[in-house]
C-alpha cells in the first residue's frame, strides 16, 4: 500500500485541525502516559470530522490513520499491549503543539530540571580536557549541544512562566466552583488542596530553586554556578563570543525567577487562606457533630431527657465558659417602628421640593461680609427669605434640620447664617409651629461646621449677643 499522504501533507493538515491533537496530548498528560491508543485516536477524528463536508472529512480520515501516521513518520512507534494497538508520537511534533497552546505546556518538575543540570555539568566536565580546536568533531559537538541545551532550557522555562501566570485566574474558576455546589464543598476542597499542594511542590518550588543563585546542591554546583564556570573556561580558552553567548542565556534565566517568586507567593497565600478555612471548617463540624449527638438523646420517648446536657460540652469546648454573661448588641427595630418611617419619607420630601426649587436658590457667595467675622446683614437677610418659603416639619433640633438642607444646597452658605437667620426665626415663628430654643449657653462643636477654635469662640460670642438683644426687646 503506497503512502497517500506525505509528511508535509499531514502535518499540514494535523495543524489545519489542531482540536485533533490537542485533546489527545491533554488526555496523555492527565494519565500520565506519551502514548495514544489507537481506537481514542480513531474515534476522535470520526467525531471531529462529522461536521465537516464529505470531501474533508475522507481527506481527514485518510491522513491521520495510523498507517499513514506511521509511514509519515508522524508516529515513530506501534506499541502492541493489553490486547491493544498503542501510538508513540514524534516528541517533537508534541512540543509543537504545546507550543500552540499555552494550556498544554509541561510545568518542569524536580527531575526534569536535575536533568537539565546533569547534562550541562557534563557538558563542563568535557569541556575542560576538550582540545578547543575548531577541527576537532568532539569539540564543535560539545558547542553545539552546549547551545541547544542552554536555549532548550530558557524556552521551557519561559513557557512555565506563561503556563504560571495563569495560575490566578484557575485558582478563581476553581474557588468559585464551590459556592456552585454547596452540598460537595468538603469533597470539592479537599481535592483542591490537594492539587494546589502538588502544583506547588512539584513545580513551582523546584523551578524557584532551581533559578535561586543561591541554592546550595548537595551533589555539585548549581545552575549560574555551572553557567559562570563555563564562560570562564570559554574566555580562558579565547572562544569570547560563545562565553558572551552563555553569559547572555545566564542573565535571561536570572530575569524568570522574580515572576515564577510572584506566582509563589500567591500561591502560597492561598495555600494559607485554605489551611485556615480548613481547621475552622474542621472545628465546626466536630463541634456541630457533638452537639447533633446531644441533641439525639432529647428526642427519646424518655421525658426526663427533654433537656439539652451541654454543661459538659461547654467545659471541653472552652470558648462557651460564661458566654450567657456577655451583653448583647442592641438592636434598631426599625422594621416595626412606623414613626421612623413616617420621619425619613416626609425628609423625602421636602429634599425633593427643595431640588424642584433648584432655579430659586439665592447664591450667598455672591455677597461680601463687611464685619470680617463672616456674619453679614445681607446675607441672613437672603437666607431668611429663602427659610421664609421652606415648608418644615416638626423636628427636636431645628438647627441640625436646617443645616443639613442648606448645606451643599446653597453655594457660599456657612453656619454662622444660619445663626443669624435663626433670631429672627424665633422672633417670627411661622404660622402652626411654635420654636424652643435649648442648650443656649453651651459651646459650639466643630460638627456644626467649625474647624477653628477659635471661630467657635467668636460665633458663641456672637449667638449671646443676638440672644441678649432678643430678650432686650421682649422686656421693651
Amino acid at each position: 500500500m503506497s503512502k497517500r499522504f506525505s509528511t508535509l501533507d499531514t502535518t499540514r493538515l494535523l495543524f489545519e485541525h489542531p482540536r485533533i491533537l490537542f485533546r489527545l496530548i491533554e488526555r496523555m498528560d492527565r494519565n500520565g502516559v506519551r502514548f495514544v491508543r489507537e481506537n481514542e485516536l480513531v474515534m476522535d477524528v470520526l467525531e471531529y470530522s462529522n461536521s465537516l463536508n464529505k470531501a474533508d472529512r475522507e481527506r481527514l480520515l485518510l491522513a491521520l490513520a495510523p498507517e499513514n501516521l506511521f509511514r509519515a513518520g508522524l508516529v515513530i512507534d506501534i506499541v502492541k499491549s493489553a490486547g491493544e494497538r498503542r501510538l508513540v508520537f514524534q516528541s517533537a511534533l508534541l512540543d509543537l503543539m504545546r507550543a500552540c497552546n499555552a494550556s498544554l505546556y509541561q510545568e518542569l518538575t524536580d527531575a526534569r530540571l536535575r536533568g537539565h543540570l546533569v547534562t550541562l555539568r557534563d557538558v563542563r566536565t568535557s569541556l575542560e580536557v576538550s582540545s578547543f580546536n575548531t577541527a576537532d568533531p568532539d569539540f564543535t559537538e560539545l558547542t553545539d549541544a552546549l547551545n541547544d541545551r542552554v536555549s532548550e532550557l530558557i524556552g521551557l522555562l519561559r513557557q512555565n512562566v506563561l503556563r504560571m501566570q495563569t495560575i490566578s485566574s484557575q485558582l478563581s474558576d476553581m474557588s468559585g466552583e464551590a459556592s456552585r455546589a454547596p452540598e460537595r464543598f468538603a469533597e470539592f476542597r479537599q481535592n483542591l488542596f490537594e492539587n494546589i499542594v502538588t502544583l506547588y511542590d512539584r513545580h513551582i518550588k523546584p523551578t524557584l530553586v532551581f533559578l535561586n543563585p543561591d541554592t546550595r546542591l548537595p551533589d555539585g554546583s548549581n545552575l549560574f554556578e555551572t553557567l559562570d564556570e563555563l564562560v570562564k573556561l570559554l574566555e580562558y580558552n579565547e572562544y569570547h563570543e560563545l562565553a558572551d553567548q552563555i553569559s547572555r542565556s545566564a542573565l535571561s534565566l536570572n530575569a524568570l525567577h522574580k515572576p515564577i517568586q510572584v506566582v509563589g507567593q500567591e500561591v502560597e497565600h492561598f495555600l494559607r487562606k485554605t489551611r485556615r478555612g480548613m481547621v475552622q471548617y474542621n472545628a465546626m463540624e466536630n463541634y456541630f457533630a457533638a452537639l447533633k449527638e446531644l441533641k439525639s438523646e432529647t428526642e427519646t420517648l424518655n421525658l426526663r431527657k427533654k433537656w439539652l446536657k451541654g454543661s459538659e460540652f461547654a467545659r471541653t469546648t472552652g470558648f462557651l465558659m460564661g458566654l450567657r454573661g456577655q451583653g448583647r448588641p442592641k438592636h434598631y427595630a426599625f422594621g416595626a417602628s412606623s414613626s421612623y418611617y413616617q420621619l425619613l419619607f416626609s425628609e423625602l420630601e421636602l429634599r425633593l421640593m427643595d431640588i424642584q426649587r433648584k432655579s430659586d436658590v439665592p447664591a450667598l457667595q455672591d455677597l461680601e461680609s463687611s464685619r470680617g467675622q463672616g456674619i453679614d446683614i445681607h446675607r441672613i437677610n437672603t437666607l431668611y427669605q429663602w427659610l421664609e418659603t421652606l415648608e418644615l416639619r416638626p423636628t427636636g433640633d431645628l438647627v441640625r434640620e436646617l443645616h443639613g438642607r442648606l448645606d451643599g444646597f446653597i453655594e457660599g452658605y456657612r453656619f454662622p447664617d444660619l445663626l443669624g437667620a435663626l433670631n429672627r426665626l424665633v422672633n417670627a415663628t411661622p404660622q402652626g409651629f411654635r420654636v424652643v430654643t435649648t442648650n443656649r449657653l453651651n459651646v459650639l462643636e466643630a460638627a456644626g461646621g467649625f474647624e477653628d477654635p477659635d471661630e467657635i469662640f467668636v460665633y458663641r460670642k456672637r449667638r449671646l449677643e443676638m440672644l441678649n438683644e432678643m430678650e432686650g426687646a421682649d422686656n421693651g
